[in-house]
């Protein structure tokens, strides 16, 4: 009966030695439901919002790309206008020739072709002035002193959070031809034309449209740095509840490597004491039997 004892005593910390070892070798605790149901359930728990908000980090990384290059065709397009502006003021000068507004013309004729395709642009593959039709036909096609916009004005919109989304697009008329704006295009063919035809006062009221669609462009790009900030702010948030989560599953489900170690060693004590004692309560011999 003491060897019994003793026997099941050891066996039972050799299970624990074991399961001690595992912990160590694998650095987690909880590797299947039985070992703790409870904290399993916390897992899986902890493990589906932390997969959501590494979605929702995805998420923010696509729009900040696409803001990002929304933002730098702006900054192109306004760039161009600024251009414009110049020529205009050169072409409505008492001063320029008829042949040097046919020239400026020219000039203007070539920014039209740049503003387009920087309304053209793209972020991988994707068309950012298009609306919701990012793909196929592009935005904008030109034809004679006739630009076309073959987009939509539908919003794309993004989740960011738990019920959270944003809109993170301006389609072609947001930019070009917003509802009591100014047509950029409209005015950049009117202006080309009174260089052409060599009138002052078609070029002297292009510059005053042009200060609006300055304005109008600005007014855009500061909206893109909105959103751009309001993004950097949710992910700032996410990540730290990722942390903080990530903590959380560590704590139920990771292994004290420094506690599994002394607890280890105890055991092994423990298993090497009963041994010792076994050997000294149970010394059998053949005159034992005899006896």
């Amino acid at each position: 009966m003491i060897a019994k004892n003793l026997l099941s005593t050891v066996q039972r910390n050799l299970q624990m030695a074991n399961k001690a070892r595992l912990n160590i070798a694998t650095t987690k605790k909880v590797r299947r439901p039985s070992d703790d149901p409870g904290g399993t359930f916390q897992i899986q728990q902890f493990k589906v919002l932390i997969s959501r908000n590494d979605r929702y980090l995805k998420n923010i990384t696509q729009i900040r790309g696409f803001t990002t290059n929304s933002e730098a065709a702006l900054q192109g397009i306004s760039d161009d206008l600024e251009t414009a502006k110049s020529i205009a003021i050169q072409g409505g000068s008492g001063t320029a020739s008829a042949e040097a507004r046919q020239s400026l013309a020219k000039n203007i004729d070539q920014l039209i072709d740049n503003i387009i395709d920087q309304g053209n642009s793209r972020f991988k593959g994707r068309f950012i002035f298009g609306g919701t039709q990012t793909t196929g036909t592009k935005p904008f096609t030109r034809s004679g002193d006739v630009v076309t916009y073959n987009g939509n004005d539908a919003d794309i919109k993004s989740t960011i959070g738990f019920d959270t989304q944003v809109t993170y697009n301006k389609s072609g008329n947001d930019v070009f031809a917003p509802t009591g704006g100014v047509d950029i295009f409209s005015e950049l063919i009117a202006l080309k034309q009174g260089l052409e035809s060599n009138d002052t006062d078609a070029i002297q009221n292009a510059i005053d449209k042009l200060d609006g669609a300055l304005t109008q462009v600005t007014s855009l790009s500061a909206e893109f740095g909105v959103i751009q900030n309001r993004l950097t702010l949710t992910e700032q948030l996410i990540e730290t509840k990722n942390i903080n989560l990530a903590d959380f599953l560590s704590q139920i489900q990771d292994t004290d490597i420094l506690e599994e170690i002394v607890n280890l060693q105890i055991l092994e004590n423990a298993m090497a004491t009963t041994l010792r004692t076994m050997a000294n309560v149970i010394q059998t011999s053949l005159v034992d039997f005899v006896s």
